[in-house]
């Protein structure tokens, strides 16, 4: 039987090293072949923990602890706090992204001064790279990490994006299989995309932004954009730690969802909706006829209309007849539109409607569903009547839907940088934007139709306003 080596013994092979520095190294990673870039960051990361452990340990660590700190005001007290109540897979997530940053743009303590550890890994003395995995390294050493927008998701398959700050930039499309998992049209993500055989991949770290969260950043890293630094390069760090930091800061301190105000009223916006049954279709068609500030008909609804001062015409009320003949409902954006509606309408329609319930859904909580809060649901002033079935609910909000974007394609949208849908449409950046923006409708009116237990509404006539195929 043959005596085990020790770590520290005379290597066998007759070089003079020790067992631990020559044949008893652990076994490098496989090589790849020439032209594939597959095991670039395994191997760099082999060649750090070898080379420059402590170094490269100690700048991850300060990464980390920098970042936190200034989410937090450079509370240390907090600090800890906020780390200890960090969830694994966020620390986890914290982690690698952050390994990716230092590869990419980093430095770390050498004995010569600090060095950036992309110049380490591709210098004379790096690792031994495939021509791929060098031409890898190379490209993930220039790439800028920045922010995107979501325009469509094929789950499994890949995604497209748009830069969200350089909007004149075509979409990408990127091959991503498990990312594109948990991602919807409308998201907002930090990334690093990379040229690969004529396709695009993700670096590998992917920072998700909550539709609040990622405006919020947008918005950042624009002020940042319009006062530039005196080198470019500088420019590049700083929007890569905004987008960090701002990613990490959802976790550790998430900002409370804004009130949503009407523009009119200054007050919070909420969608009320009355429901009332129709004892006489005829007395009520001629009431709502008698009244001049009284737009419409049975089909087409009714809008109880106000003329502002400034030149406007606004609706206080909306009145539609809901499918199946006998029933009615009156909608409201404000509290107080509700209860001087209310009053107004039971007046005017006397005997001939019957009310049932009052519906109450504030917009913050759709919103709070789209950051991943957890917000009570929809209210109601009463149990839903039997004859207010899910078919009958879905019309009404079919109804609705169809109403709020009947001008929607010639409004401007501040998401498309205050043009029109039809005004975007005309550029190929702006189309694929706006086809993203539809998306992310219809990924919300599903995901509140299967709450509610109704059908999911169609977008489809929009699409059709603008003469889009999808």
């Amino acid at each position: 039987m043959s005596e085990k080596i020790g770590r520290n013994d005379p290597c066998p092979c007759g070089s003079g090293k020790k067992y631990k520095h020559c044949c008893g190294q652990p076994a490098a990673p496989a090589a790849a072949p020439a032209g594939s870039h597959e095991g670039a960051i395994a191997l760099a990361m082999a060649w750090l923990a070898q080379h420059h452990r402590k170094g490269f340990a100690a700048a991850l660590q300060t990464g980390m602890d920098d970042a936190v700190l200034e989410i937090c005001d450079d509370n240390e007290d907090e600090a800890r706090a906020a780390m200890a109540g960090l969830d694994v897979a966020v620390r986890q997530a914290l982690h690698i992204n952050l390994v990716e940053w230092l590869l990419a743009e980093g430095d770390i303590q050498v004995k010569d001064g600090r060095q950036r550890v992309a110049e380490l890994l591709l210098g004379p003395r790096g690792p031994l790279l495939s021509t791929g995995q060098r031409a890898w390294l190379e490209q993930h050493a220039r790439r800028p990490l920045r922010l995107y927008d979501v325009t469509e998701v094929v789950p499994g398959v890949g995604v497209t994006v748009c830069d969200a700050l350089a909007t004149d930039q075509p979409p990408l499309v990127v091959d991503e299989r498990a990312g594109s998992q948990s991602m919807q049209a409308g998201n907002q993500i930090g990334a690093r995309v990379m040229a690969v055989g004529g396709r695009h991949q993700f670096s590998g770290a992917i920072y998700p932004f909550s539709a609040w969260a990622g405006r919020a950043v947008q918005a950042k890293l624009r002020e940042q954009a319009a006062v530039p630094n005196l080198h470019e390069e500088d420019d590049i760090l700083m929007a890569g730690l905004t987008i960090i930091e701002s990613w990490l800061a959802q976790h550790l301190r998430p900002e409370p969802l804004p009130e949503i105000i009407d523009r009119h009223s200054g007050e919070p916006l909420l969608f009320i909706s009355d429901h009332y049954a129709v004892r006489d279709w005829d007395a009520l068609t001629a009431a709502l006829k008698r009244e001049p500030e009284v737009e419409g008909d049975r089909e087409a609804g009714w809008n109880l209309l106000l003329d502002c001062d400034d030149g406007n015409t606004r609706s206080l009320a909306t009145i539609n007849a809901k499918p199946g003949g006998d029933r009615v409902s009156v909608s409201y954006k404000t509290a107080t539109l509700a209860e001087q509606g209310r009053a107004w309408f039971d007046v005017l329609a006397g005997g001939s409607v019957k009310f049932e319930l009052r519906e109450v859904s504030d917009p913050k909580a759709l919103m709070s569903r789209m950051e991943g809060q957890a917000m009570p649901q929809a209210k109601t002033a009463s149990n839903m009547p039997a004859g207010l079935d899910a078919e009958t609910l879905a019309g009404a909000v079919e109804t609705a839907i169809k109403r709020s974007y009947k001008n929607w394609a010639d409004e401007a949208i501040p998401i498309l940088e205050g043009r029109t849908p039809r005004q975007a449409i005309q550029s190929a950046p702006g189309l694929e934007r706006v086809k993203g923006l539809l998306r992310s409708y219809e990924d919300g009116e599903t995901q509140q139709a299967a709450q509610q237990g109704r059908r999911a509404i169609s977008y489809q006539f929009l699409w059709d306003a603008l003469g889009l195929r999808r």
